[in-house]
């Protein structure tokens, strides 16, 4: 790993002394002629229906074998395929502390835009492999699990709005399932439900729903983007307030925060300053009137914006380690087809960019006095209520901002390691960061009285898959006096 790892680091350096202003040299021409329907070898004006979708994703895989590959997480309602891309240098094995990064599209059915960006965003990936070092070094090191649409069955009852229009169609039948579920309010409500049982918790939720809660518990996703459609603005969890201090209405909404919130806002404003009508809000006019906004710089707090519960993002950040936030890339919602390619413009250096924040902060594994790998280990940043825990290889990453910090690694049946202290440089602005890579090596711990309950092994064992946000996990070992005194500020006692 160290090996490997070195050489990737030689020639990232190498590349960024010489490619530091990437938005005017690697992408110089890959948007020539932007406003016509063909970019890239395809058409961007037509949305087609969900089998001409699948086709597109299969023709993708067989132009590009060995970098592209589709499954399925599951069946909608009316029995379509959730089809998804996978993208990689390696597409058929993930390479060891490789980060996976997840793209949803389309969970409203009449909220299409995300659809499109992000097929087109697969065939951009391919179709520039070689012709953008800024890209080839996201294929060489990053696995994208790309899904273009949740709720196909919503999207086939969905129609699109005349050219120009404005303001656009604000809400339709076509926004939910077909048994006429908000899938965005379907997942379990983080602050009264735990992820004890997998099979249990999906009891009762739509099948969509069950299909995006295994894919996502049973995969190390680090970073997600949640597309959606009807304001223009990136948002970033909590999306809920805590049950009894809900915002309603919209009326003096307050921003409710978690323990990584300056990563999160650096995720939000990655996407937005690379948009200009995100960042600069230029197309607010065409959003239906008093949905919110202008909103400063193109970000929001979720629940600065309105109470949500039981959202796709907060259950990502809660009950796994990944870190999502929810794109919203059109106030039109089901824009009319020949917008498209202006919609594409104004969001393929978002995507990019956002997307090579998987690498950015620090990265490794865990291993025992041989050597051994260390599964469901869990990793600390000082300071950070949240825990991320080790995949089924040993592998760990923590997305942070700039900064110094320091880390500490525990696993059942071990000593917690000794803190290791790390500082994430500055990145340079259009210059994708690689993540710091440290190794935690844990020593057999000697059972006691004491020692016997430092580490939550039966939450573990409940979990068996991931563990849940250990927000009730702190051990004496684990955590110094300050940050003792200082958890219960930082975090208010969920119900």
């Amino acid at each position: 790993v160290e090996m490997r790892t070195a050489l990737i680091l030689i020639f990232f350096d190498s590349w960024c002394s010489s490619e530091a202003n990437i938005e005017n040299r690697t992408f110089k021409g890959l948007f020539d002629n932007n406003t016509k329907c063909f970019n890239d070898g395809i058409n961007l004006c037509e949305y087609g229906d969900h089998d001409s979708l699948i086709r597109n994703l299969e023709k993708l895989t067989e132009d590009y074998p060995g970098f592209a590959r589709t499954g399925s997480i599951g069946k909608s309602v009316l029995g379509q395929d959730l089809r998804f891309i996978v993208i990689s240098k390696n597409v058929q094995e993930r390479d060891m502390l490789e980060p996976m990064v997840k793209l949803v599209g389309n969970m409203h059915g009449d909220e299409t835009v995300g659809r499109q960006l992000i097929y087109y965003f697969a065939n951009h990936l391919l179709f520039h492999y070689n012709t953008s070092n800024f890209i080839k070094f996201l294929v060489d090191n990053t696995e994208f699990h790309l899904l273009p649409t949740m709720n196909p069955d919503g999207f086939e009852m969905s129609n699109f709005s005349p050219q120009n229009a404005s303001p656009c169609t604000h809400r339709s039948r076509a926004r939910k399932n077909f048994n006429r579920v908000d899938l965005n309010r379907n997942f379990p409500n983080v602050w009264s439900e735990n992820v004890n049982n997998l099979q249990l918790i999906m009891k009762g939720r739509q099948v969509e729903t069950q299909a995006m809660m295994k894919w996502i518990m049973t995969n190390p996703f680090v970073l997600s983007a949640n597309f959606h459609g009807g304001a223009v603005v990136a948002n970033y969890p909590w999306d809920s307030q805590i049950q009894g201090q809900e915002t309603v209405n919209r009326v003096a909404p307050r921003p409710f925060l978690t323990a990584d919130t300056k990563s999160f806002k650096d995720l939000a404003l990655t996407y937005s300053k690379y948009n200009p009508t995100m960042f600069h809000q230029s197309t607010a006019n065409r959003c239906f009137p008093g949905f919110g906004g202008p909103f400063k710089n193109g970000i929001t707090n979720g629940a600065a914006w309105y109470d949500v519960k039981g959202s796709m993002q907060d259950f990502n950040y809660k009950f796994t380690n990944c870190m999502e936030i929810t794109l919203e890339v059109s106030c039109c919602k089901h824009p009319h087809p020949q917008e498209l390619p202006e919609f594409w413009k104004n969001n393929m250096y978002s995507i990019l960019h956002f997307t090579s924040m998987a690498h950015m902060g620090i990265k490794g594994v865990v291993v025992d006095e041989n050597g051994g790998r260390i599964s469901n280990a869990l990793v600390k940043v000082i300071g950070n209520a949240k825990f991320v825990t080790t995949s089924k290889r040993g592998e760990f990453w923590k997305l942070l901002s700039p900064g110094n910090y320091t880390l500490r690694a525990i696993a059942d049946g071990y000593n917690a390691s000794d803190p290791i202290s790390v500082y994430i440089p500055e990145r340079r602005d259009g210059v994708p960061s690689a993540a710091d890579i440290k190794r935690f090596q844990l020593k057999s711990a000697t059972p006691s009285p004491r020692s016997a309950n430092f580490l939550p092994s039966p939450l573990l064992k409940l979990c068996g898959i991931q563990c849940p946000s250990q927000t009730t996990v702190v051990t004496d070992q684990f955590v110094d006096s300050t940050e003792r005194t200082a958890k219960n500020k930082e975090e208010p006692k969920k119900t």
